[in-house]
């Protein structure tokens, strides 16, 4: 938010009564005089228990994240603006998420006078999906290999006894 000149403050104390933590809050209004609440989650496209779902409808886990985000946090929308935002691991932005960013990226190029700031925004979240899918399929391979690692230890030590 400092690019487009806007403060803000990262994981803000007290919004609500209950403890919970939004990602962040602008310091300034945002939209219609509110100020600018996000929340950022990015959803598992493929989750075992709706693999049927996503199968049928494109965006499905997308769209089930936002609703319930804008459920839990329905108390914040009378004093703060909050679109949900949710990225699937595929890269596909939530239907509240899309007119966000672009909002984001219009401000952006005003601030910045570079048009190809809007592509800029959308390549590095694509990036930061991108990281995050890398760090989770290497966390399974890594714990897949000690697994193996340690059948194939198991397994030359006890064919050792029968020799």
């Amino acid at each position: 938010m400092t690019c487009i000149n806007l403060p803000s403050t990262l994981e803000p104390v007290g919004l609500t009564n209950d403890r919970r933590r939004s990602d962040g809050l602008t310091l300034g209004p945002w939209y219609k005089g509110l100020s600018l609440v996000w929340d950022a989650t990015v959803m598992n496209a493929f989750p075992w228990g709706h693999y049927k779902d996503t199968a049928r409808q494109t965006g499905f886990m997308n769209t089930k994240a936002e609703d319930a985000k804008c459920q839990k946090n329905h108390d914040l929308q009378s004093n703060y603006h909050f679109p949900p935002v949710v990225i699937e691991t595929t890269g596909m932005y939530g239907k509240s998420t899309a007119p966000f960013l672009s909002g984001l990226a219009k401000k952006l190029v005003d601030v910045s006078g570079d048009t190809r700031e809007h592509q800029w925004l959308h390549q590095h979240l694509s990036l930061a999906v991108v990281r995050g899918n890398t760090a989770s399929i290497l966390a399974c391979v890594q714990g897949l290999s000690d697994i193996i690692h340690s059948f194939f230890s198991c397994m030359s030590s006890e064919s050792s006894f029968f020799l």
